[in-house]
Order: structure tokens, then sequence, then C-alpha cells
């Protein structure tokens, strides 16, 4: 399996300052892992502010976003109009990376900054490549939260290679950031534990050295049947 998405690690964490949430839900009878206190309220409108890039730029984020709208999903995805509040407020800072608020977590974030950063997203992105990230993002931004934390997912990390790679460029992680992001699992007292989704466009790309037993993911670049699931109890 192609492994050239691995340097396209996700850095969003689960509340302002780094902290791993308390209450977080993961869905009874369907794969996915969300945060129920970061949901909008079915209905709401998601305004998008862009605060750099080109308007052709824009519309592309915007489209492949509406991924999330599934049939019975009760949301919608828009761009802000000037002097409209925005819901959610995105960079293109290349040496950024991506990540993105969870949910309703965008509104503590100050106008001014960015809820979400598409540091790999450009207009010359192949449309697989963008759309894992986009795509990805945007699930946080709804308040979908890291698959490979699941605690159901049993994961046998090398970390040693793990701790090589994502150390290094294009990531430059300390310890600490590699220990959050990749190896930490959500506390089994505080969750509601269902099947682990190996194909969900929540999980990061695993390349098989990363693991003890060659195990190897790559998350879907479209919406898996879990991932369409999830986002329709969540918002339907």
């Amino acid at each position: 399996m192609s492994t050239e998405r691995k340097s396209w690690i996700c850095t969003t964490i689960d509340t302002p300052g780094g902290k791993r949430g308390s209450e977080v839900v993961i869905l009874a009878n369907l794969e996915g892992v969300a945060d129920r206190e970061k949901l909008w309220q079915p209905g709401t409108s998601l305004r998008v502010r862009f605060m750099q890039g080109e308007a052709e730029l824009h519309d592309r984020v915007i489209a492949t976003a509406r991924a999330w709208l599934v049939p019975g999903v009760k949301l919608d995805i828009a761009k802000a109009q000037p002097g409209e509040k925005a819901h959610v407020r995105i960079a293109f800072n290349e040496n950024s990376g991506s990540w993105s608020a969870v949910g309703t977590d965008s509104l503590l974030y100050p106008p001014a900054q960015p809820s979400m950063n598409l540091g790999w997203a450009r207009l010359d992105t192949p449309e697989k490549d963008f759309s894992s990230v986009v795509i990805h993002e945007f699930g946080h931004a709804l308040g979908l939260l890291h698959e490979h934390n699941h605690p159901g997912a049993t994961i046998r990390w090398n970390k040693a290679a793990v701790n090589a790679d994502l150390s290094g460029a294009p990531n430059n992680w300390d310890q600490e950031t590699i220990d959050f992001n990749v190896f930490a699992a959500f506390d089994k007292s505080k969750v509601i534990t269902t099947d682990f989704d190996a194909a969900s466009v929540m999980i990061y790309t695993v390349p098989a050295h990363w693991t003890l037993d060659g195990t190897a993911f790559m998350p879907s670049w479209k919406l898996s049947a879990g991932d369409a699931e999830t986002i329709r109890l969540l918002y339907g």
C-alpha cells in the first residue's frame, strides 16, 4: 500500500491548551468517535471565513467539505458573507501543518485567529490528497475525533519508528506531542465503546513500519460507510 501521505499528520487536539477532553462518546452500534459536548445544533448553517488564499481555492475547500452533508444530515456549510459572523475561520499557513478546533471549540478562538489551518491544501494538490486533508479537518470541525485513539484500537505501535518519523521534518514534533496525538487512547471509563473503524477518514495513515506486527492503515480519502452513518446519527 502507498504511504506517501504519512507526512500529512493532523495536529488537532481535543481542547484548547492540549488537554484530552473528558466528555467523549464513541457512538453505540457505529464506528466513530465524537465529543458530545462540542457538537453543533442540528440545523446550523456553518459559515466559513477564509483568512487567506484565492477564491478558487476557497470554493474547492467548501465543495470538498460538503461531503459530510450526506442525506439526512441537518447542517449546511457555506462561505460567510462580508460582515457575517463565521463559525470557522481558515488559514493556509504551510508552516503550521493541518489542524482544526473540535466542533464548537472554534467559537473560543479570537475572531482574528484561524480555527482551522489547511497547510497542505493548494490548488495544485491532487484530488485524493486534497479531499483527505479537507474532509478530515472538517470532521474535527463537526466534533469528530481521531479514530486511532479509540480505546478499542489495539494497534501495536513500534514507538521507536513513530518517534523517528514524526520528530523529523516535516512534522518536527516533540515527544509530548507524539505521545498525545498518536499513542494516547481515550479513557474507557469516560466513553461508550463500539467497533473501531480502520477505514475512517478520521484515522491517521499508519505505515507498516509503525507497528510491531506490520499492520498498516490508510484512511479513506472520502467518507467511509462508518463515517457517513456516524455523521447522520449526530446531525440527523
